[in-house]
């Protein structure tokens, strides 16, 4: 077993003190984010977000490949997994916090799913197997390849996380969808696993729609960060608006923030609409959901997010994180 190296920072968390509450520790969770976050452009809204949040312990980030969607943007995807984690980093530095960043898998796993651990995946595992009386979660917001990965290398750690995906389409039909399309072997692995999953599907994180405008006028005021995220939002929608001209997205004034329902349903997991359902089995060429004849294990299926509280929630902590810097 091959396990990648990467110089970890130390460990850091987001400062809190811009807040007039306080969240016990006894209420905090401790969090993991996988990330593709050099693909389009929201990743780094969300993981922005989540550092934000007091409710919780990063413990780290975890650079996703994008290999089977960049050559749609004439992009070399042999290292996808690489640009992730330098984007990833850059966020980190205009934010001036250090956290632990793992290199994840540069490639979607193979039909014969055997592949060497990654670092992210390793990051995974050795997280779970710490104690701790605070559960574990994984925000995934792009495929779900280093979850898989670090699942087939130790399977003792289903009983030791929760993984909420941003990903797939709508039930009960399935099909085509970005994050899906990205490693749809490792979605099989995962909902054939015992890891508590909660799947938030592409008719769900679609609603978090905003407008440039709105992200002109409320994050990009938010000093270096802001700037930053305002800066490669309207590079990456000018590029792909030229890339894809033929294309109805991007819309140019309209853009998704789809990955932050991710931290929003961890917030508030009492008020959200989902449903448990049988997991599907997935077929990994049309990506439809089919029924599995067997008795399979239950999945927690969103219906809905509430992206008024979700899109408040980030533009206000942003807001105060830089009025206390």
């Amino acid at each position: 077993m091959t396990v990648v190296t990467v110089a970890f920072t130390s460990m850091g968390y987001a400062a809190n003190e811009q807040y007039a509450f306080v969240v016990l520790e006894k209420k905090q969770v401790r969090i993991l984010i996988s990330a593709d976050a050099k693909n389009e452009a929201d990743d780094d809204f969300a993981i922005v977000h989540a550092l934000l949040t007091p409710s919780f312990k990063v413990e780290g980030l975890l650079s996703a490949q994008y290999s089977r969607t960049a050559p749609y943007f004439g992009i070399d995807a042999s290292e996808t997994s690489t640009k992730s984690y330098e984007e990833i980093q850059r966020v980190l530095k205009y934010m001036d916090m250090k956290v632990p960043v793992a290199l994840g898998s540069q490639q979607a796993l193979k039909t014969q799913p055997k592949q060497d651990v990654s670092a992210a995946a390793q990051m995974i595992v050795d997280e779970a197997n710490k104690k701790s009386d605070l559960p574990l979660y994984v925000l995934v917001m792009g495929p779900i390849t280093d979850v898989a990965l670090a699942y087939q290398a130790d399977p003792s750690i289903a009983d030791k996380i929760t993984v909420l995906w941003i990903g797939g389409s709508p039930y009960p039909a399935g099909g085509w969808e970005y994050n899906m399309y990205n490693d749809p072997t490792a979605a099989k692995i995962v909902f054939n696993s015992e890891i508590p999953l909660w799947q938030i599907p592409h008719n769900v994180y679609m609603t978090m729609r905003t407008s440039m405008a709105e992200l002109q006028h409320k994050v990009k005021p938010q000093g270096a960060i802001g700037e930053y995220l305002w800066k490669q939002m309207i590079e990456f929608n000018d590029f792909a608006s030229k890339q894809l001209e033929d294309t109805s997205w991007p819309k140019s004034e309209v853009w998704v923030l789809g990955d932050n329902p991710s931290i929003s349903l961890l917030l508030a997991t009492e008020v959200y609409d989902y449903t448990m359902q049988p997991a599907p089995l997935l077929d990994t060429e049309t990506l439809d959901y089919l029924e599995n004849p067997k008795k399979p294990r239950e999945i927690r299926v969103y219906n809905s997010a509430d992206a008024r509280f979700t899109l408040e929630d980030f533009f206000s902590k942003l807001a105060l994180f830089n009025e206390k810097k």
